[in-house]
């Protein structure tokens, strides 16, 4: 029986897709939802609002690393939802995270509304940890 180069590269493609369709994620992935506002519960005006989550996760390799988690809060109500670190909506890589939120005006350009500490990784006093829940982010006014 004669097979031709066709099927193949087929049987070969379907090997290889097969092998390469498990989860080979280096970290676990944990969804957040929750709320980022004012420690007096207010809102925070801005055109547009972002919340990152930065693992404090070490590496597992020189050559994976952690991605930090990003998600927009909506201003009109402080929540936020659908937190992407590497596919849509996936949320954090589980365990400790420093937390920076910035805002932005109309023009898309960051704005100063916030403490400048609120905005930096290295001066944030925010955190927050998977095993927590929902993240319930508070700032102090500028």
């Amino acid at each position: 029986m004669r097979y031709s180069r066709g099927w193949f590269f087929v049987v070969l493609m379907a090997l290889m897709a097969a092998v390469g369709c498990g989860s080979n994620e280096p970290f676990r992935y944990v969804t957040v939802t929750g709320t980022v506002k004012y420690d007096d519960e207010s809102l925070i005006q801005a055109e547009r609002l972002e919340v990152t989550f930065h693992p404090q996760a070490p590496p597992k390799d020189p050559k994976t690393h952690p991605r930090p988690g990003v998600a927009s809060v909506d201003p009109a109500t402080g929540t936020m939802k659908e937190v992407t670190s590497h596919k849509y909506a996936d949320g954090v890589v589980a365990g400790e995270h420093k937390v920076t939120v910035q805002t932005y005006g109309t023009d898309g350009q960051p704005t100063d509304k916030l403490r400048a500490e609120y905005t930096d990784v290295s001066t944030t006093p925010l955190t927050y940890r998977t095993s927590d829940g929902s993240a319930r982010i508070r700032l102090k006014k500028k």
